[in-house]
């Protein structure tokens, strides 16, 4: 039987290549392709690619040196890796991308970012980028094509299939009923249209994928004796098996007050989910986190914070490694990271209209691929550039 890194030298077992090579960052490896043919074809290996993927994600989760991945800027959009240290220091500059200012980020998975951009057409068009590769690809159009009133955007991964999607959710109108759903998947290079849960949006927010499967806040109309109201809730789509779950808010979060607001982001300490609460008029901020990710009971309210200053709430954007939360705040646009006991605020010098951040994982997930009017230059060059 044919090894699954076909072609592998006899002098150079492959156990060692995979224990040794899987451990290595991208920048390293587009140096080995440079070596030899060999090692330059095992590297494009679908099957070492998906390894690299397995041991990277497992060193972010047990190394002290996370990466973040971050957007911002005033007036041209920047992006970068920084290290989770003390300085937040500069890790690489990334200097491609396949879109000009006017895109959003929806998510990051294994070092693919997805990206969507609305500004030419009432079609949304989506590209799935891999920046350290310098490697891109613009997704087919969706099915359901019409400008929406709200539209909701979650991109993750199936390791089942190993395979890549994205999962789109719009509403046409206020008035509307019923949401339309549809799924993308890499792997098939197409949309297919899905039936849709009995839950509406909660708002437009994209959605955060954990444990192979993307969440956001949807809610239900509740008729209590003709007197309706919202019934808040989590709502999941499972990667792996392509269906909707449901998950519990805590007893406080179902009903909302007037004027209060909540979103869902990843809590990767614990592999699960983190609900942040404004309360009204975003004067101060609770956040839940689900320490037992689906077992609704283990819900705890672990910090309660205030405003910083005068200004409002500072928006939570995530974790860092220690503890400390990511803020975005609202006078000047600032990229700050505060300890939620003793408020301490650590600033980074990074500012911008546009910020968005997100833990990363550097891969050659893309490099495999062949596709048409991809760059065909060197990959190893590119690898090495992006991480100088």
């Amino acid at each position: 039987m044919m090894s699954k890194l076909a072609m592998f030298p006899y002098y150079f077992p492959e156990e060692i290549f995979l224990e040794i090579f899987c451990k290595l960052p991208v920048k390293s490896l587009g140096k080995c392709m440079c070596v030899s043919k060999s090692w330059n074809s095992l590297i494009k290996n679908p099957y070492f690619i998906s390894s690299h993927v397995s041991h990277q994600s497992k060193l972010r989760r047990t190394n002290d040196n996370n990466l973040f991945f971050v957007m911002t800027g005033r007036h041209e959009v920047e992006y970068s890796l920084h290290s989770d240290d003390q300085e937040f220091r500069k890790y690489a500059q990334l200097e491609y991308m396949p879109f000009d200012n006017h895109h959003s980020i929806v998510g990051a998975c294994n070092g693919l970012l997805c990206l969507m951009d609305f500004q030419f057409s009432f079609d949304s068009i989506f590209i799935l980028c891999n920046p350290i590769i310098r490697k891109s690809i613009t997704l087919p159009k969706p099915c359901l094509s019409s400008l929406p009133y709200k539209i909701s955007v979650g991109f993750g991964f199936d390791s089942a299939q190993n395979d890549y999607k994205l999962l789109k959710i719009t509403k046409k109108g206020v008035l509307d009923k019923y949401v339309e759903v549809e799924l993308y998947s890499l792997k098939r290079n197409c949309w297919k249209i899905l039936a849709p849960p009995k839950y509406d949006l909660y708002s437009d927010d994209f959605m955060v994928y954990v444990n192979e499967t993307v969440h956001w806040i949807a809610y239900e109309r509740v008729n209590n004796e003709g007197s309706y109201s919202c019934k808040l809730l989590i709502l999941g789509f499972d990667m792996r098996d392509d269906v909707f779950k449901e998950i519990m808010l805590p007893e406080r979060l179902r009903n909302l007050p007037h004027q209060s607001e909540i979103y869902v982001i990843p809590y990767d300490e614990l592999s699960s989910i983190a609900v942040i609460e404004l309360g009204s008029l975003h004067a101060e901020c609770d956040i839940w986190v689900m320490k037992k990710y689906g077992v609704v009971e283990t819900w705890t309210k672990m910090y309660s914070l205030g405003k910083l200053g005068t200004e409002p709430m500072p928006r939570v954007l995530g974790f860092r490694k220690n503890g400390d939360l990511m803020l975005r705040t609202y006078d000047n646009l600032r990229l700050v990271s505060r300890d939620p006991e003793s408020h301490e605020i650590d600033y980074f010098g990074i500012q911008g209209r546009r910020t968005y951040v997100c833990n990363y994982t550097e891969s050659l997930v893309l490099l495999d691929r062949v596709i048409d009017g991809a760059m065909t230059e060197n990959r190893a060059n590119y690898a090495d550039k992006a991480n100088r």
